[in-house]
């Protein structure tokens, strides 16, 4: 298993495509995620990798606030992707 299966991430020519960021319910708000969000970006910046993009679902509020804490910003949607209901939103991070 290579170090970035470990983190969720895919990268793909010069982008970095974050595939899944997951804490556990009883260990969230403790900086988590906002940690594995930092290491992702920071190896993005090492690697010369020009952005980071991800897709997350238009309900997950706290997910999305920490996106924007970070600076992505929304690029796309797509419709009714999650289980054919809700929609997924697409954001990138230019580095």
């Amino acid at each position: 298993m290579k170090l970035l299966d470990l983190f969720g991430i895919l990268t793909i020519v010069d982008e970095v495509n974050i595939m899944n960021i997951v804490v556990k319910k009883d260990k969230r708000m403790l900086g988590i995620g906002s940690y594995l969000l930092e290491f992702i970006i920071n190896y993005t910046k090492e690697h010369s990798y020009n952005s980071i993009t991800l897709e997350v679902n238009e309900n997950n509020i706290p997910a999305i606030s920490l996106y924007k804490k970070y600076n992505f910003k929304q690029v796309g949607l797509r419709k009714k992707y999650y289980n054919n209901k809700d929609n997924a939103i697409l954001m990138t991070l230019e580095i």
